[in-house]
């Protein structure tokens, strides 16, 4: 990833994010980005959360990013979108 952040958001992803930011409607703090089920047939996540011991915190865009240091390695290099059709977040770590 050529940026200094462990993740990114795509434009779709950002303008919504920060439609809560903004608005300050966000149900939590940060925006949570991790894995559930373990690094082989786990699944990307991302919620609204508050902070925890464990979690490395970043301010990526402007957007408030907690990521677990235990789920740091897995979840480095992926990209966040937003499908308006769909109205979903999509979490996915392009191929490099």
């Amino acid at each position: 990833m050529s940026n200094q952040f462990p993740v990114q958001f795509t434009p779709e992803a950002r303008a919504n994010l920060w439609h809560y930011v903004d608005s300050g409607t966000m149900p939590e703090p940060f925006v949570r980005i991790g894995m559930r089920g373990g690094a082989c047939g786990g699944t990307f996540v991302l919620g609204f959360d508050s902070q925890t011991e464990h979690d490395e915190t970043y301010l990526i865009e402007g957007i408030p990013v907690l990521i677990d240091r235990r789920e740091l390695l897995f979840v480095l290099g992926t990209q966040i979108d937003f499908e308006t059709r769909a109205n979903g977040f999509y979490l996915h770590k392009p191929q490099t």
